[in-house]
This record gives C-alpha cells, structure tokens and sequence, in this order.
C-alpha cells in the first residue's frame, strides 16, 4: 500500500480533453478538491488554473512543499487571490470557467471584485462529463477498491452474531478495509451529502428514512449525521444490509451484498432474486450508445412486471429517484442511472443497485460496480450475490 501519483502524461491527457471542450472560453479556474486532484495531481489547498491552449499553472496556500512532490506541473504559491489577474495573466474582457455547481458564492463574488472585467461561465457540466470516462490509470485503481470492499464485506460472514450492534458489526468491516488502505472517507459532491464509509443495517433499521440521495439511510449515531449504522441489535431470521465503498488511492467501488441468521421470509427472498434480475436485465444493456434514462425505465418497468413497483428504489413517496451512479474520486459521478440523458460510452465505472426496500421489515438487493466496454459491462465487484444465510 502506497501512494499512487498521477503520471504527467496522465495529467496532459485529462486537461487536453478539457481544453477541447473550452468553446467560448479563454481558461477555467478550478477549486474544487477532487477536480484539483484530476487535472494537477495534487488536492492541496488552492487552484489550478488551465488556459485554452493548454498551459496550466497550480496556485497552493497550504501545503506547497506537498504539492511540488505531488503534481507533475508548474507549482507556485498563491500568496493572495488579488494578484490573481498578474499572476496568471488574465486578459481583460476573459472569459473564464468555473465549477459552478459546488463554487460557494462569497468565493464567487470575491473573484468577481478581484477580475471586475472578466466573464464567468459554469463548465461544471463539461468537467463531469470528462471525469465520467476513466483511463486505464484510473480503472486499475477502481479494481483496487473494489477488491478491497470485496475482502470488507467478506468479513462479515465470520464475524456476523446474534445480539451485536449494527455499529459493531460495521466497525470490523470498516477495520478491514481501512488495513488495506481505504483513505477513511467517501466523498459526495452534491451540495449537504456526506457519507460514512458504508450503510450496514438490520431488518427494519435499514429501511429507517433519511435524508441522503441513497435508497436507504438508517438512523445512525447522531442528529448531525443521521445514517447509517446504530446501535440497534442484530436478530435472526431479519436481513443485514451490508452497503459499503472501497476507496484506494481516491478511486471508488461500491457494492452491496445481504446477510442472514437463519432463513428470510419468502417475501423477501423472492424480492432479492428479483433484484438479481433487475442487475441482470441492466448490465445487458450497460452498453456503449445506450442512454441513462433507456436503463432506467428498463429497471423500473421490469420491477413493475413482477411486481415490486412499490419497494423499488424506495416506497412510493420516499424513492431514490436512480437505479445506478458513476463512481471514481467522488461516489456520485456520471453516468446517473435515472431519469437523464446520459450516453453510456466505454470506460465509465458504474455502480448499479437495484435494491428493494420495505418500511417495517428490511432491505433486499444487490449493488456492484462494472466497467463498460465495447461489449458486455464487466463486473468488478465479485462477491457471491446470493443471501448469505449462516
């Protein structure tokens, strides 16, 4: 285990394909951590700054000796935002992009004071859409964690006990990924979602509502962060869902297996093979050309044939709204499996998660990560998919 920098010939590739996608504008200036880390290599605290023609300059308040071992490109210190227009020579009349989606807007009214006569436009949309298609340097770090959150989940089997707490159960699974290297956070980049490492809750508490863009939430440890797993007691005969994200060296796997002391109520086992079917029937069309919102309705009228319309992605007034996301730095990347249009192209990592969800009894289903290819989608998750009954 060991950090992995990003090759410059890395780095050129990924800002050659913003520049392409720079129509109408002289440069852009990014903040944002994980996009700071994709285009220079290096997450710690400034900016970089990409012209159209392709020169990029990393600008570092803290901390700059870390950031020179780090990015492969020219790091110099960012002594203060108002010499920003002489630092980067920025033309007056500029039009320049900005992560819009996630830039707060104090930060953005203080750079429009420092560069009065420069225009801002969001290219927030373009960078996702870039960040949605991995290279081969980044799909073999997303195998990494998806085999990490193989052996996490794998621990459960061995581990798994009559009267223990959600909490404690999770905290080994946590453990043996953390051993292998997971970085100990998963990152959201939607406005006021954050995550713990995974979702690992029994019977009803699975299906305990929250707030998080998620089909499922659970009560949690607190008021401030109310998800995931608490201090109720596993019982027999209930589903454990186990739902956690692997990280290795930034880059995501998601996956989700269920557990059980003793048999399930054929409601549920039969909704969990449902749901087997649903991953099935999406993967077929996990393809190069295919759209987002083609899938989903595929997911949604299938659930709806056998009957499930009303425990798929959620009760009726309470559904996810998605059926897939994209992962890679953040656990909330393109492509969204729902209601957008999305093309599917190859080399996107792709969380699919079907999953049936009843208020009062539990959480069935399935979650893997795939890599879209030319052909069939590869599944890079590879834990059993069955209940796993002890």
């Amino acid at each position: 285990m060991k950090y992995v920098l990003h090759p410059k010939s890395e780095i050129d590739s990924r800002i050659k394909k913003l520049c392409d996608q720079m129509d109408g504008m002289d440069g852009a200036i990014l903040f944002q951590s994980a996009d700071l880390l994709y285009f220079s290599g290096t997450a710690q605290d400034g900016l970089v700054y990409i012209s159209r023609d392709g020169e990029a300059t990393v600008m570092i308040r803290k901390s700059l000796e870390r950031a020179l071992d780090e990015s492969p490109l020219n790091v110099r210190r960012l002594k203060s935002l108002r010499s920003l227009k002489d630092d980067l020579g920025i033309s007056s009349g500029s039009v320049i992009g900005l992560e819009l989606d996630v830039l707060p807007y104090n930060n953005y009214m203080r750079l429009k004071k420092i560069l009065p006569d420069t225009d801002f436009i969001d290219i927030s949309e373009r960078i996702r859409h870039i960040r949605s298609v991995k290279s081969n340097f980044e799909i073999e770090l997303v195998r990494q964690a998806a085999q990490m959150v193989d052996a996490g989940i794998g621990s459960v089997r061995d581990n798994l006990a009559e009267g223990m707490r959600e909490i404690d159960l999770a905290i080994i699974v946590e453990s043996e990924m953390r051993l292998r290297g997971h970085q100990g956070l998963v990152r959201f980049r939607r406005f006021n979602q954050v995550l713990p490492l995974g979702h690992l809750m029994a019977g009803e508490g699975a299906a305990y509502p929250s707030f998080v863009s998620s089909p499922t939430g659970g009560k949690g440890l607190s008021l401030l962060h109310p998800q995931g797993p608490g201090y109720r007691k596993i019982k027999r005969n209930e589903p454990v869902l186990v739902d956690f994200a692997g990280v290795y060296n930034g880059y995501t796997a998601d996956e989700t297996r269920i557990f059980s002391l003793g048999p399930l109520s054929r409601e549920l086992e039969d909704a969990h093979l449902a749901a087997l079917e649903i991953e099935d029937a999406i993967t077929a069309k996990l393809r190069p050309g295919e759209t987002a919102q083609e899938i989903f309705v595929l997911s949604e009228d299938l659930g709806k044939r056998r009957g499930y319309e009303d425990h798929l992605g959620g009760p009726p007034a309470a559904k996810c709204g998605f059926v897939g996301h994209g992962v890679g730095l953040e656990i909330d990347e393109y492509p969204v499996l729902g209601p957008v249009d999305h093309v599917i192209q190859p080399g996107m990592t792709v969380a699919v998660e079907p999953k049936m969800i009843y208020p009062g009894l539990g959480v069935v289903g399935i979650e893997d990560t795939f890599l879209t290819a030319d052909g069939p989608a590869g599944r890079l998750t590879s834990l059993p998919r069955e209940i796993c009954r002890i």
